[in-house]
């Protein structure tokens, strides 16, 4: 027997919107809240990321800019198509049928702010409150890095996006930075004169070679994701570009890795009589939340006044939180209880579902001030 939460969470699933074509998702959005008193604002940030739309703003009627207000945030997109999902209902969760992806990360979050935010409009409730939508989260948590909650005047955000289950929460978070090293070599022919050419895959995967990668720390991973080069087999290839990113609660850690890579790089090109050019960014950055701070006790107590233990972890993942925190708006991701996100075996356990939704209740009657 399914309920009004869980009918919402099967339309949204169905719904195929990848990062940066979250368009049908804001249809959806603006279809279920069609006829409450609740004003959705579309930001114009989603064009500088070259996506179909914004950041949605929900609004409710019992909004006061003149006080401080709290943000309840989920992001629109999926990581993967969910164009052929096939839903699972059981007496526990909520699965695909194994062959795709179930888009839990994040129509989770989406169908629990929605469904709460109908709830509490149609209800007349009190509450501080807005909801936002963001687009991009996928692929660098584009919406976040854009995202102006200033005129809202939000102190603090609540997003709702761990795959962890409810009671745990994430304090403090990795940050991410990604590099591009392209090794130069020099071409020739590669049958009739080998010995002109200085092979550039060759230099790369000697450098790739004297490099660690994976779990380098307890809260330090890097790794190699990337590497292209080469136009055709009887071709000495003069570039190989290689793409890897390192993470860490640290972003002086991080720095010192990325340097330390460079130097490497630019070493075993150098011997092999080869160039390097070595580039590198912030993906997103650290965080780490103060245990005394205002977001910190509010978390904690809105979880124990829902009967779960407050668990604050580590989590080598990033989020829009990353984002939110570096904008100066103490943010925390909360486990809703998408498991396995990203896979066919994604799920989601029916009360994971309803709990999150006593969470999300449990803020904002807290945001009533």
């Amino acid at each position: 027997m399914t309920t009004p939460l869980v009918d919402l969470f099967l339309e949204a699933v169905a719904i195929d919107a990848v990062s940066l074509h979250e368009a049908p998702v804001v249809r959806f959005i603006r279809e279920k809240l069609s006829g409450l008193p609740v004003r959705i604002v579309q930001d114009g940030t989603g064009p500088v990321a070259g996506g179909e739309t914004g950041n949605i703003f929900c609004i409710p009627p019992t909004f006061d800019p003149a006080r401080p207000a709290v943000a309840l945030l989920a992001h629109m997109d999926t990581p993967r198509s969910t164009a052929n999902v096939r839903p699972v209902l059981s007496e526990s969760r909520i699965s695909s049928d194994g062959t795709t992806t179930l888009g839990v990360d994040n129509r989770a979050g989406v169908s629990v702010l929605l469904h709460v935010l109908s709830e509490h409009v149609r209800k007349g409730l009190s509450g501080n409150f807005i909801v936002v939508f963001t687009f991009g989260e996928e692929i660098g948590m584009y919406g976040s890095k854009h995202v102006d909650l200033q005129p809202y005047n939000v102190k603090m955000c609540f997003v709702f996006d761990c795959s962890k289950r409810p009671g745990t929460f994430i304090q403090s978070a990795v940050g991410s930075s990604l590099y591009t090293a392209v090794f130069h070599g020099k071409s020739s022919h590669a049958g009739v004169a080998p010995e002109k050419g200085v092979n550039a895959i060759q230099i790369a995967a000697r450098a790739l070679g004297a490099l660690a990668v994976g779990r380098l720390s307890p809260t330090m991973t890097a790794n190699i994701g990337m590497i292209a080069g080469g136009e055709a087999t009887n071709v000495v290839p003069d570039r190989c570009r290689v793409d890897g990113e390192v993470r860490e609660f640290n972003q002086r850690s991080i720095d010192e890795y990325l340097a330390e890579v460079e130097e490497k790089f630019s070493r075993v090109a150098t011997d092999n009589g080869g160039s390097l050019t070595f580039e590198s960014q912030i993906d997103f950055p650290p965080f780490v939340l103060d245990p005394d701070s205002e977001a910190f006790r509010t978390m904690t107590e809105t979880l124990a006044s829902v009967g779960l233990s407050p668990n604050p972890i580590q989590y080598l993942g990033g989020s829009d939180a990353n984002m939110l925190n570096a904008k100066g708006i103490p943010a925390i991701n909360i486990g809703i209880g998408a498991q396995n996100p990203h896979g066919n075996d994604e799920f989601i356990l029916l009360e994971d579902l309803a709990k999150t939704v006593e969470i999300a209740e449990a803020l904002i009657a807290r945001s009533i001030g």
